[in-house]
């Protein structure tokens, strides 16, 4: 498997008057699972456009394994699974003929057909489904059947546009399992989507987009880490009243750090576990602070979307 799974430089893409994208550059390396946020006409299905092959860049250069994702300019496609936008689908063909087909399409073995077919409808739940016409299955399992399609021969590379589209909370969380059952096998997954659970559940970096720009890069756990690298216990702490930062450092024992302020909450980072937690919360009341609650920080991928992005701005 090539180290660098996506290459772009300086690519930008024009629909007449509409630019949608910008002198766009970014790399993911084999194995890495990204997510790519946005709002809508930020350019993100035109991304993934360009690296299956379905359209090309005005300018700039885009590989995939290593080389372009021009289906004629040999196999690198061929380990690629590619589910983007919203096709338009045959409505009497089955779920089994459009697996096949697909599976002829990618090259794959004719003698391994029925069992390639198999294993991928399984893999997504549509296994019983398959001799149904695709034009009488509901939308969620419509688009597990296009999903089973991109698993299709074990691809290396995954780029999926919004995978969990109509799909209910229970086949969605099924879905995110298998999309991170695919990380661990060491797939490199492109999860375009509007849906942050999929990011934070699946991801473990993100690419902020706006405009056809490329606007944040940042890893999805971004959980205080000390000198070393090593994560720090966060701890989200309320008080009764905003503290003073002299009166507030006068509970904290050494080692542990302010990552951040808001009136009365405030978040702190620490080493250790479950007792030195304890003992940090047992000298903020000893101390005679009026705390009120004490919750684990979690990262707020909300929040950083908004700061990142912005809001989606009205036509």
């Amino acid at each position: 498997m090539s180290t660098e799974a996506v290459a772009l430089e300086g690519v930008s893409k024009r629909y007449g008057d509409h630019v949608a994208l910008r002198d766009l550059s970014f790399r993911i390396g084999s194995g890495e699972a990204v997510g790519y946020l946005g709002p809508n006409g930020a350019g993100k299905t035109t991304t993934l456009k360009l690296l299956a092959g379905l359209t090309a860049p005005d300018s700039g250069s885009v590989r995939l394994l290593g080389r372009g994702p021009d289906p004629a300019s040999g196999s690198a496609l061929h380990k690629v699974g590619v589910l983007v936008g919203t096709p338009g689908l045959v409505p009497y063909l089955t779920g089994r003929d459009l697996l096949e087909y697909a599976s002829r399409a990618k090259g794959l073995p004719r003698s391994t057909e029925e069992s390639t077919v198999e294993a991928a409808a399984v893999q997504t739940g549509v296994a019983r489904h398959l001799d149904r016409p695709m034009g009488a299955l509901s939308t969620g399992l419509n688009r597990r059947v296009l999903l089973a399609v991109a698993l299709l021969g074990d691809p290396e590379l995954l780029l999926l546009d919004e995978p969990t589209l109509g799909l209910d909370p229970a086949a969605r969380q099924d879905l995110r399992a298998l999309l991170r059952g695919l990380r661990r096998e060491g797939r490199t997954l492109l999860l375009s989507t509007h849906l942050l659970e999929d990011v934070a559940e699946v991801c473990d970096r993100i690419l902020f987009l706006r405009g056809g720009r490329l606007v944040g890069d940042e890893p999805v756990d971004r959980s205080p880490r000390d000198a070393k690298g090593v994560p720090l216990r966060a701890l989200r702490l309320r008080f009764r009243r905003p503290l003073a930062t002299e009166e507030l450092r006068s509970g904290l024992t050494t080692g542990v750090e302010v990552v951040e302020a808001s009136g009365p909450e405030v978040t702190v980072a620490f080493a250790g576990g479950d007792e030195e937690q304890e003992a940090l919360l047992a000298q903020l009341v000893g101390h005679g602070l009026p705390l009120l609650a004490a919750t684990p920080a979690e990262g707020n991928l909300a929040r950083r979307y908004l700061e990142t992005v912005g809001r989606e701005e009205e036509p």
